[in-house]
């Protein structure tokens, strides 16, 4: 069982001594890129490059580009993917995490909605419908 993110820092802000931390921490480390955990949840999920770029609104073109590592992705295209990939909220924003972006804020409205989508299952459009309720950008422009 992985230790809780907060503890770890608390350890690593304690340590004195950084070979010692990461040594005895070996197993918490996720040094899994973007792309890498992008191809193992296409495989996981059984859906075709194609489905899976309609599902989530993005061209084939694109997701070609994207799932071969010749893309950097946005922000909302990670989104979308995880949308597209009916991911739980805690891999969608791990995947956002190895994008080089921070997971949804609470703080912020439209972050607010598409965790609540992402939680509930909703789809890309359904997200979509709440996020133009309040007068938010929509994900699939």
């Amino acid at each position: 069982m992985f230790k809780n993110t907060g503890n770890l820092d608390f350890e690593l802000k304690s340590t004195e001594n950084i070979h010692s931390f990461l040594s005895a921490n070996e197993a918490e480390f996720d040094d899994q890129n973007f792309y890498k955990l992008l191809n193992t949840l296409i495989a996981e999920s059984s859906k075709s490059k194609p489905q899976l770029a309609k599902d989530s609104h993005i061209s084939e073109p694109y997701m070609y580009n994207l799932v071969n590592g010749q893309k950097r992705p946005t922000r909302d295209t990670v989104i979308k993917v995880s949308f597209g990939l009916n991911l739980p909220l805690d891999t969608s924003e791990r995947l956002l995490k190895l994008a080089g972006y921070g997971g949804y804020y609470v703080r912020h409205k439209r972050d607010s909605i598409l965790k609540f989508s992402l939680e509930s299952g909703h789809s890309i459009a359904k997200a979509d419908e709440l996020l133009s309720e309040y007068g938010l950008p929509i994900i699939s422009y």
